[in-house]
């Protein structure tokens, strides 16, 4: 008995010590570049010139007849006369005559170019939902400081304050290094098929292999991290892919008064609840893994500890996760349903019924895998299953020990105080996936403070934020 009370004390000093080791070997990231900040207090006007973009609706419409194109022209015009000294200094073309594209010429021809993407693009606002908004959604009305319309956010600041930057270094006389694409798609919001992928293939026929590429993606996210005091600015070196997939119900129906046990509708709301109660297993992407390492040394101590500790705390860290609608998605495929269809009378039970299903899928889980999961869920022969299109993969892992990443670093701690950076997992799209054809280092950052609004009702931009968010581009672009 007492060798093996010895033994289980062995082991628990062993278990300990294990922890403890981790828990320590696990340290700051101390590689970025040395932070610079750079006085910008000289730019006037770039609160009216955000304001006013936001009043040109370039709406993007999943059925693109209903697309205004004579908006994003207008738009083009609006950015000329706003910034004629960019478009003098810097070539100019359109590609499928919406998608703009800048190239800033380097003094080192030898160097590959780096690439800084905004799209020009919006999502609709519903009608249903116009007397929602406190102001006009297209508006571009500045209340506090604070400007409120459609595509504040998502993204036309990163649009022009890209813009902000080039317009104030050209007036200080800087030239980079490296030449410098901006490249600011016209349907992201719709994929970005005819715009940013159709630049990436561009690129690709000039033979242009860029350094990096940099779109919108993660944020500064200040008391949102559990356990961390510090900012932690989010730069997606990843992305999930995207499904959707339709099931549709097709059986008899007839008059409401004379119901059968089952009709198109029951079945497609059992199929769906079936499917909603059995979620994607949850896995540690190599990419949230990263995420992880360099948040640990800045977490509270039981964090750290778990999280400098995932072989054993794995199920503890899942449970947590699994709590909030963002970090559960950091950890599985997830899935909704987004749109539904069915019956047209209130006395007609219909025969068809149909449901899309909006999947965002995880690293390490196919689209195939997908399918098959929601299939062996749902186990229903009635429930027909249909890919609506083609979807995206998930996409591959770019690195954070590169230079590109650790100049993202530095001018995050040069703008956003207390802050930290931290490779993440990005859940939602962006038109930089369709450059990994032309560098393996895409990153995705939107320099910008707990943005709030993206697709939604009362979409808000404060400006004080938007001062660092020029600031953050003006110091980026000065170490290319």
């Amino acid at each position: 008995m007492k060798k093996i009370a010895l033994l289980i004390l062995l082991i628990f000093v062993i278990l300990i010590g294990i922890l403890f080791f981790n828990f320590f070997k696990i340290s700051p990231n101390t590689d970025q570049q040395a932070p610079t900040l750079t006085d910008i207090s000289s730019i006037n006007g770039y609160k009216e010139r955000i304001a006013k973009a936001i009043t040109y609706p370039t709406v993007s419409f999943e059925d693109t007849s209903l697309i205004d194109y004579s908006i994003f022209l207008e738009f083009h015009q609006f950015l000329k006369n706003s910034y004629p000294i960019i478009f003098k200094n810097l070539e100019f073309e359109t590609v499928n005559e919406y998608t703009v594209v800048l190239k800033w010429t380097g003094t080192d021809s030898q160097l590959r170019p780096g690439i800084l993407m905004a799209h020009q693009d919006v999502v609709p606002v519903s009608e249903d939902t116009k007397d929602l908004w406190r102001f006009p959604p297209f508006g571009g009305i500045i209340h506090n400081d604070t400007l409120f319309g459609r595509g504040s956010i998502d993204n036309k600041a990163n649009l022009l304050a890209q813009l902000e930057s080039v317009n104030f270094l050209l007036q200080q006389n800087f030239k980079p290094q490296r030449d410098i694409y901006f490249v600011f798609g016209h349907d992201e919001e719709i994929g970005g098929k005819n715009g940013a992928l159709a630049v990436a293939q561009l690129l690709k026929s000039r033979n242009i292999q860029a350094e990096f590429v940099l779109d919108e993606g993660g944020y500064v996210s200040v008391g949102l991290v559990p356990g961390v005091s510090k900012s932690v600015a989010l730069v997606g070196t990843a992305e999930k892919g995207f499904l959707n997939l339709e099931l549709s119900v097709n059986i008899d129906g007839g008059h409401s008064s004379m119901p059968n046990k089952e009709n198109a509708i029951n079945m497609l709301s059992a199929a769906i609840t079936d499917l909603s109660n059995q979620p994607f297993q949850p896995s540690i992407s190599p990419s949230v893994s990263s995420f992880m390492q360099h948040i640990a040394p800045y977490s509270s101590f039981i964090n750290r500890l778990a999280l400098s500790n995932l072989w054993l705390f794995k199920p503890l860290i899942y449970n947590i996760y699994s709590q909030s609608a963002p970090s559960d998605a950091m950890i599985r495929t997830t899935m909704v349903p987004t749109i539904i269809n069915g019956g047209e009378k209130d006395n007609v039970i219909p025969n068809i019924a149909s449901a899309n299903i909006n999947y965002r899928i995880n690293l390490g889980t196919t689209i195939q895998d997908v399918i098959d999961h929601t299939s062996k869920a749902i186990n229903n022969p009635l429930v027909h299953i249909k890919k609506k299109s083609e979807g995206q993969e998930a996409s591959g892992i770019s690195p954070y020990n590169t230079t590109s990443f650790q100049n993202i670093a530095s001018s995050v701690s040069s703008h956003f105080e207390n802050s930290i950076t931290a490779p993440f997992l990005m859940i939602a799209g962006t038109d930089s996936k369709h450059f990994d054809i032309v560098t393996k280092n895409i990153y995705k950052f939107s320099p910008l403070t707990n943005p709030s609004g993206f697709h939604g009702v009362n979409e808000y931009l404060n400006l004080k934020d938007y001062k660092n968010t020029i600031g953050f581009y003006v110091d980026f672009i000065k170490k290319q």
